[in-house]
């Protein structure tokens, strides 16, 4: 089984392939179409903006064929790869892969709340749903973030929650799809285990 890490061009992906060679995955990097043939699973790890992103996807051509295949292959988004999922975002006017209805906006926060932007370092996510890439890690556990955007409403695709300022979704799923506002491969032994999981999730 073969293991696509997706790399665009501005992501560091390295520490999460890292993790899942670790693990013991068969990872190749995927930055061209032509290397979407013979991959099993994806990941896809990001850091910036989703404009940036899907123009640097665009320039790559691999935009489109990437969506007819998270359509049907098990796919991990992580951090900006949650948010490529949803139609758009607020921080920029390129529509993302609409495979998740919603909309990315900049994270609410009072100021008397005293909180910074970007969110970023540890804090509890709360399980609303079961899922299988969630199995054996308890509930409320610490995952690490570095975001300044995320999703406050994908109806019936949570999973999990975590709240800075308000709740946030930092876990959802749709049917092959499992995606963390966190990062897995910067949590330790937690982050690993649901690494784990997705390499052996079963669809």
């Amino acid at each position: 089984m073969k293991i696509g890490v997706i790399d665009y061009g501005a992501s560091n992906i390295f520490s999460v392939a890292r993790a899942l060679r670790f693990l013991g995955a068969d990872v190749k990097i995927v930055d061209a179409p032509e290397k979407l043939k013979n991959i099993d699973k994806y990941v896809f790890p990001g850091q910036g903006s989703m404009g940036s992103c899907v123009k640097k996807l665009k320039a790559n051509e691999m935009f489109n064929p990437l969506i007819n295949e998270i359509k049907s292959k098990p796919f991990l988004g992580i951090c900006l790869g949650l948010q490529i999922l949803f139609n758009s975002s607020e921080e920029d006017s390129e529509s993302g892969f609409g495979l998740i209805e919603g909309k990315i906006t900049k994270i609410k926060v009072l100021d008397e709340q005293n909180l910074k932007i970007p969110h970023m370092g540890w804090n509890h996510v709360s399980f609303s749903k079961d899922h299988n890439l969630f199995e054996g890690i308890k509930n409320n556990q610490f995952f690490y973030f570095v975001h300044s955007y995320v999703s406050y409403d994908a109806k019936d695709n949570i999973i999990a929650n975590t709240t800075y300022g308000k709740e946030f979704i930092s876990a959802l799923s749709s049917e092959n799809i499992f995606a963390t506002q966190f990062h897995p491969e910067k949590s330790g032994k937690i982050g690993l285990k649901l690494l784990d999981n997705f390499i052996n999730w079963k669809i």
